[in-house]
């Protein structure tokens, strides 16, 4: 036996779907942006733990977060969406 729908389920599965259509996305952008400061905070652990200089490990771990910053602006820059809100 099913219960019939009131307007208030109505709403209700109008506004999940609203919902479920906005939920953001991880975009490779988003990745590029974690990774740059994961990779110069990861240079000051090393340098932490180690013997090495905070500028040596710095210097180290800034040469691949140039490079992902390099891979993100010229070899995949994320497109421009257009979006209607």
């Amino acid at each position: 036996m099913s219960v019939p729908e009131t307007r208030f389920d109505g709403r209700a599965s109008e506004i999940a779907r609203e919902i479920a259509e906005r939920r953001p996305t991880i975009t490779p952008a988003d990745v590029v942006l974690l990774v740059i400061p994961s990779l110069l905070a990861a240079g000051v652990i090393a340098a932490w733990l180690s013997a090495l200089s905070v500028h040596g490990a710095l210097f180290v771990a800034c040469l691949p977060a140039l490079v992902t910053l390099g891979y993100a602006l010229f070899y995949d820059p994320p497109a421009a969406t257009d979006r209607r809100d």
